[in-house]
């Protein structure tokens, strides 16, 4: 193993070395080649796909052009429009009640009293660490009606036992699997924005007499609308094209009661009837969704700034 000296001599060196690239470009251009490879050219080759009639195991050759029309047939589709209506259910449902609960986990861990905060950060990373296949086979098992261990506790404290793979509880469950998962993830974000608050603000709401809802409605919430912004935008990405867990937990079903989007773009081109080009046009419907709410929440998110004065 190099020595520190060593270490440090080598990378004086490559410093030296890198300062001699002829322009910026030169540090960013291996960047950018490898972002094209893997994301521009295949979404390209996605939409000129959406174009085209193009069946599931047929050669690329015997494509068909078809223009829009893939387009028109999407919307046409009764089974497509109602994918769109379960995809803005569960992405509603699962960021607000993400939002508000980690907001309620961040403001209780931010108290500098509290006890055994660490080990709660700990125990609040733990689902993150669950690969989100991993954790529909899990709560698979816990939702089970029979001998699921959900049911179990319901049954003992409010002696009820619901059928999660019941038609009108099967979506609920996904967003509870969705929750229980990344409600952690907006909880430290949170907290990572209620630790860099000034303590002036607070002090002075304080002073005036502020109960604890005015002082979320005028100090906290203004304060970290930008930190919210950025959790809405990651969160709703995520959501519009969640895939792993109702893969695992429900596979779409029953029948169509969890068939998000990306479910029914899967159906269609790879499980059921093989129309690529009809399912690469919804993925491309899919692809301009995110598009359009992430930009609309990066607008209002540089909007906060500028009212702020940080541009």
């Amino acid at each position: 193993m190099a020595s520190p000296p060593v270490l440090h001599w080598m990378v004086n060196e490559l410093i030296r070395k890198l300062e001699k690239l002829p322009n910026v470009y030169a540090w960013i251009g291996p960047c950018v080649i490898v972002l094209f490879l893997i994301t521009v050219i295949p979404t390209i080759f996605l939409a000129i796909t959406s174009m085209n009639y193009w069946e599931l195991g047929y050669p690329w050759s015997e494509r068909i052009w078809v223009g829009l029309k893939n387009y028109t047939s999407a919307f046409t589709n009764r089974q497509f429009l109602h994918s769109i209506r379960v995809t803005a259910i569960y992405t509603v449902s699962a960021v607000c009640i993400e939002l508000i609960l980690g907001f309620a986990i961040a403001r209780f861990l931010s108290r500098p009293s509290l006890a055994f905060r660490g080990f709660l950060l700990a125990c609040l990373i733990i689902p993150m660490t669950v690969t989100p296949s991993i954790a529909g086979l899990i709560w698979r098992l816990y939702f089970n009606p029979s001998y699921g261990v959900v049911n179990y506790v319901l049954g003992k404290f409010c002696n009820i036992a619901p059928n999660w793979y019941s038609y009108t509880m099967a979506l609920p469950s996904v967003i509870l699997v969705d929750v229980w998962q990344w409600t952690p993830f907006v909880a430290l974000v949170l907290l990572a924005g209620f630790s860099a608050i000034p303590k002036s603000p607070i002090e002075a709401a304080l002073v005036d007499g502020a109960d604890a809802w005015q002082m979320i409605k005028y100090v906290f919430l203004p304060l970290l609308r930008p930190i919210i912004l950025i959790v809405l935008i990651l969160r709703t990405m995520d959501a519009l094209k969640m895939f792993d867990v109702v893969f695992s937990l429900t596979g779409g079903g029953p029948a169509d009661a969890t068939e998000l989007l990306s479910m029914h773009v899967y159906r269609t081109g790879f499980y059921q009837s093989g129309m690529v080009g009809l399912a690469s046009s919804m993925a491309v419907v899919l692809l301009i969704v995110i598009m359009l709410f992430s930009r609309a929440f990066i607008r209002l998110l540089g909007e906060q700034e500028t009212e702020g004065g940080v541009k």
